[in-house]
């Protein structure tokens, strides 16, 4: 399914953003359904008893996921990534090495009980969120607005210098390919996102990458877009 919608979406093969697709699909499994949860079982035994005299509706079943290495491996293989003996001996020494000069950032902060609760009531609130969607996706009456999760408004140049970037480097990847999969919707998602094009807007900073994206833009603007339906 990830390989039909996507050059629906960003008129590229998945193939040209994951050079080794199965294992990066696998990895991110792997993350959402094995290491975030561990991870969260650890902060939950280390602050229950705070969490509980602070929200006294805590719900920790509610809170956690739990899949066995054995079920997650019959349902999603073992195709992914685990943590080298490297990653092991470094985050055991990034843990005793003093939090001080450049090593300062990775200094822990327990929150407050006020940002501990707007936490667990936010993880809540998006697993029945989700369910909801979910229903709607069943029903086929699910509309979700194309908005920046940051900001609940339309994603725009010159909101962030990653988004600039990674704006550009789909512009050069689609017209790379001759616009060959570019719809309607990408072309005009792509132009709304250059509408302004006087803001300061991070491929600037390199006058020969600017002119380029220039050049693109002016391609995007002249050629017919794909009519393609998903499969």
């Amino acid at each position: 399914m990830l390989e039909r919608v996507f050059p629906l979406v960003y008129g590229l093969e998945l193939k040209d953003v994951l050079t080794h697709e199965d294992l990066a699909v696998g990895s991110y499994r792997f993350a959402i359904s094995r290491l975030i949860p561990r991870m969260t079982r650890v902060a939950l035994r280390t602050h229950t008893k705070e969490l509980m005299r602070e929200t006294p509706n805590f719900a920790r079943k509610k809170f956690l996921y739990r899949l066995s290495r054995s079920g997650y491996e019959k349902e999603w293989g073992k195709d992914y990534v685990k943590p080298g003996v490297g990653t092991r001996i470094l985050s055991t020494l990034l843990r005793y090495i003093p939090k001080v000069g450049p090593f300062k950032g990775l200094a822990f902060n327990n929150p407050t009980a006020k940002t501990e609760d707007l936490y667990i009531k936010s993880i809540n609130t998006t697993v029945d969120q989700y369910r909801g969607f979910l229903q709607q996706v069943r029903a086929d009456t699910l509309l979700l607005p194309n908005f920046d999760l940051d900001s609940g408004q339309p994603t725009k140049g010159n909101e962030y210098s990653l988004t600039d970037n990674a704006y550009a480097k789909l512009l050069a990847q689609v017209a790379g390919g001759k616009f060959e999969h570019t719809s309607a919707e990408l072309r005009e998602n792509i132009l709304a996102f250059y509408s302004d094009l006087t803001v300061p807007i991070e491929t600037k900073k390199n006058p020969g990458n600017w002119q380029s994206l220039l050049t693109e833009l002016d391609q995007l603007k002249s050629m017919t877009p794909v009519t393609r339906a998903a499969q």
